[in-house]
């Protein structure tokens, strides 16, 4: 059985829409069907009904469950074979790569030093395919932004996703000149973007959360600014500022989390004010499919997520 057949067809008839599982499975929709009537053919029978939206036959209706119970059998397989190799529970996390890098250094040891029959496997992926692999993937515990939460999902806020403007400083001394020292102590209280409207800056892709974020800011401000570069990672953006090629919109919870002696070194180069907050923009959430719930020592992972976040605690700007 190949089991990707499952996942497109389960894809399918929970979205009654070709085109939707197709985005959601980062196909084309021309694949996907070819998939389902490949599927088809194997089980002798139709389970479809190919209108506007998609129907199921009653085979079809059948067969969603059926599908549903392999994949879940084939997961448990997988889990009690990686315990029979390595004697360790299994815990799948799915993490936004970039709050990976700010929490997991945190949160990673305290937790696998209390439970050493863990097997933790990490999916670093976009929010996008996280939600994706929650639903196909089996994905346990998702940690990341949700910009909206599907029917199926419990989600818990973490924290606000709070952001912070990033300027080289030949770029900001350029345009404060003799104003240097007076905008500077203005902006350490809160920045004025606007300032800012006719310096580069850095784009991130919108579909990713960063991205986001600099579109609902640019939106607030009414701002186009001139863009000299886009990258699709923002650590490397994060970087590239750090090299003075342009300004960076970056969410505070990755610099707060950085070692003092990091972001000490990063200042010789660099001015970091903080943004006024926007509700728009995604909050970090951990989410779970509803109906698997959490238990075992996923469970006990994610009270260690929320412990961390609990004490974080953002403060006055440092730096």
């Amino acid at each position: 059985m190949d089991f990707s057949l499952l996942k497109s067809y389960i894809a399918v008839a929970e979205e009654r829409s070709f085109s939707s599982a197709a985005k959601n499975l980062f196909t084309s929709q021309q694949t996907l069907s070819k998939q389902i009537a490949k599927l088809e053919e194997e089980l002798g029978t139709s389970l479809l009904i190919r209108s506007r939206p998609l129907g199921l036959t009653p085979d079809g209706a059948q067969f969603l469950q059926t599908a549903k119970q392999i994949l879940q059998l084939k997961q448990q397989y997988e889990e009690n074979s990686s315990r029979s190799f390595t004697g360790a529970q299994y815990v799948h996390l799915g993490i936004e790569h970039t709050i990976a890098r700010a929490i997991l250094p945190h949160v990673l040891p305290e937790f696998l030093q209390a439970h050493p029959d863990v097997f933790l496997k990490l999916n670093e992926e976009s929010p996008e395919v996280m939600q994706k692999s929650i639903a196909y993937d089996g994905v346990d515990l998702a940690i990341g932004s949700l910009g909206s939460i599907p029917d199926r999902f419990e989600a818990v806020p973490l924290c606000r996703k709070e952001q912070l403007l990033v300027v080289p400083k030949p770029i900001f001394d350029t345009l404060a000149g003799d104003r240097r020292d007076e905008l500077l102590a203005r902006f350490a209280g809160g920045v004025d973007l606007p300032f800012f409207a006719e310096a580069p800056f850095i784009r991130i892709p919108r579909q990713s959360s960063g991205g986001r974020a600099l579109r609902s800011y640019l939106k607030y401000y009414d701002m186009n600014p001139r863009f000299v570069c886009e990258l699709t990672n923002i650590e490397n953006a994060f970087q590239l500022a750090n090299s003075g090629i342009g300004v960076f919109i970056y969410a505070r919870i990755f610099w707060d989390t950085m070692p003092p002696e990091i972001r000490e070194d990063y200042l010789k180069n660099i001015y970091v004010f903080p943004l006024p907050y926007l509700p728009d923009i995604d909050d970090v959430c951990a989410y779970y499919n509803r109906d698997n719930g959490l238990h075992g020592m996923t469970l006990e992972l994610f009270k260690v997520i929320r412990d961390f976040f609990a004490a974080y605690d953002p403060g006055p700007e440092k730096g």
